[in-house]
């Protein structure tokens, strides 16, 4: 008997597969990742490039500038302007060594532990500005279990230069301590020095190299670009990998359908099945001169059923 074989059917271009729920999901979700990727990630890490190359631009403007009388960038009852950080600014006055404090868990610039000296410069109005002497390494008062040594201030009138910062308070308002003769503030602001008296102007000065009073300046900030342009490239990017991605497979899959099966093939696949799985038994021998017609093992030389009926080979 021959088995019939099931045909193909050939496939047609369509896009029905479309409606389909997998390729309605998977194509959601490749215009949700996208819509992500280009109107919330991508904008997000341009706008960070934008801050940062306007305060790029803005330190490397103060830097460069010629220093301004400290009336004219720190004021009394209101911050320095944002624009004037890191502005140079001269101020002519005195320094109050008495209420000198240190500005402990702060950094040097190779981010070892330093404090920073902070000391009052009385102006001849009777303001008081707040002078950043700069730090001392806190390594070597902790190896010794003495506070380090720091040279004192100049006496009489001096003027200063130092840069322009906003006041730094202690956001968890933690009082002075002193130990062993020194006051430790956490923060650099007015109230943060003990038993200071008179007017005290917002904001405080940065010393520079070679002015009155400094010890190691602290240095301006590096002035780079960051990595934020380039993320902002990536997402993008992958934006528009994620369209082009599920485009390929739309298209190899409408330039490219799978065969689909006609009915009747399936029909006649599925008898052809049914009979392939049942193990039809050996037919038996047609009978000859009107005996019955029996089996004959072959792997036996001696059939004991024909033995017994006695119609075999050797029967009576």
């Amino acid at each position: 008997m021959t088995a019939t074989s099931a045909t193909e059917t050939p496939a047609r271009r369509s896009w029905r597969f479309l409606a389909s729920p997998g390729w309605i999901g998977g194509i959601l979700a490749a215009l949700a990742f996208a819509t992500v990727c280009w109107a919330v990630l991508a904008p997000w890490q341009f706008s960070r490039h934008a801050e940062r190359s306007a305060a790029n631009a803005q330190v490397a403007a103060a830097v460069n500038a010629e220093p301004r009388p400290v009336d004219e960038l720190l004021f009394l009852d209101r911050p320095p302007d944002a624009t004037s950080t890191w502005q140079p600014a001269s101020a002519t006055g005195t320094f109050e060594p008495e209420h000198q404090v240190y500005v402990r868990l702060r950094q040097d610039a190779g981010g070892a532990p330093a404090s920073e000296i902070l000391v009052p410069l009385r102006l001849a109005d009777g303001s008081v500005v707040l002078i950043d002497r700069g730090y001392v390494s806190a390594a070597d008062s902790i190896k010794s279990a003495r506070p380090p040594t720091v040279p004192t201030v100049p006496t009489g009138t001096v003027t200063i230069t130092g840069r322009v910062q906003p006041d730094q308070p202690d956001p968890l308002h933690r009082p002075a301590q002193v130990t062993d003769g020194r006051t430790d503030v956490l923060g650099i602001d007015g109230g943060a020095v003990p038993g200071l008296t008179g007017p005290v102007r917002q904001g405080f000065l940065q010393l520079v190299d070679g002015s009155p009073g400094v010890l190691t300046p602290i240095g301006v900030p590096q002035v780079d670009e960051g990595p934020f342009l380039s993320y902002a490239l990536q997402w993008c990017a992958f934006g528009g990998m994620a369209l082009l991605a599920i485009g390929f497979f739309v298209v190899r899959e409408y330039r490219d359908p799978r065969p689909a099966e006609s009915p009747a093939a399936e029909e006649s696949a599925a008898g052809i099945g049914r009979r392939s799985s049942v193990v039809p038994a050996d037919p038996l021998p047609a009978a000859s001169n009107g005996r019955r017609s029996r089996r004959f093992d072959r792997s036996q030389l001696y059939d004991r059923a024909e033995a017994h009926d006695g119609d075999g080979p050797y029967g009576s």
